[in-house]
């Protein structure tokens, strides 16, 4: 599935895309595809060096631009200065997620609604926000980075985040309602472990450990597979695709 998207003459918007995980490997792999690539993070001086890279490694057109998804506020300046200077947006992936594991008691309000605002707030505003214009331009593609958290009913150690990428998915059946007639496609991609990735590697490597016993084919995923998964939905060749929670769990979740 590598490599099936062409993206030539598409403007792909994609959040978090300068750490050294998923986002990244996204925002590369439609540029790879030919698209023109906004990469935002919250950090300035990696977002700058990783659509460097990226725009020299591929000869896209890539542009970095700090931001923070827990302000929903920038989300309009960011998504103004992209259009701006690489065309209105064709595929939007909401990919930034923030996590905080531990007990009902440790989630002060600061910490749920920081949570909130990053995993579901800002997620939602950035779909208003290029929403219309793909609708204006007979088409496009949202991706929803979700997580099954957020659908086995079994979070006892996140809770928020779990809450947040439940909600996250009832965005996307809505947006992929209102979006069919203008052939605007959304859809989520659900995870369960992915390494390669810092939260996992090194922040929480346990959660690893304590989870591969339940993944039927006996592994984690990498996150290459699950950038398979985004270009394939992201490219025509998913083009009747629409509202799906996409399961990449390797049989964590069965449904």
């Amino acid at each position: 599935m590598a490599g099936s998207g062409d993206f030539s003459g598409r403007v792909a918007f994609v959040t978090a895309a300068a750490g050294q995980g998923l986002g990244q490997a996204i925002a590369r792999r439609f540029a790879e595809g030919g698209a023109a690539v906004a990469v935002t993070d919250v950090h300035e001086r990696r977002t700058r060096e990783v659509s460097e890279a990226i725009a020299k490694d591929t000869g896209a057109r890539v542009m970095g631009i700090p931001f923070d998804v827990g302000d929903w506020r920038a989300a309009e300046r960011v998504v103004a200065e992209a259009v701006e200077a690489l065309g209105p947006i064709d595929i939007l992936v909401n990919n930034a997620a923030v996590n905080v594991v531990g007990s009902i008691v440790d989630y002060d309000p600061e910490t749920f609604e920081r949570l909130i605002g990053a995993n579901l707030t800002t997620p939602w505003y950035l779909c208003q926000l290029v929403f219309q214009g793909m609708c204006d331009a007979g088409g496009g593609s949202i991706l929803n980075i979700s997580s099954i958290a957020g659908m086995t009913g079994n979070s006892r150690s996140e809770p928020p985040y779990a809450a947040g990428k439940a909600g996250l998915n009832e965005i996307t059946r809505g947006l992929a309602l209102a979006g069919g007639p203008h052939n605007v496609r959304a859809n989520s991609v659900v995870m369960g472990v992915v390494t390669g990735t810092r939260f996992i590697d090194e922040l929480n490597p346990q959660i690893a450990e304590a989870e591969l016993p339940l993944v039927p084919l006996g592994r984690h995923s990498s996150v290459e597979e699950i950038v398979d998964t985004v270009e394939f939905l992201a490219s025509d060749r998913a083009r009747f695709i629409t509202g799906e929670i996409v399961n990449v769990s390797g049989g964590r979740l069965l449904r």
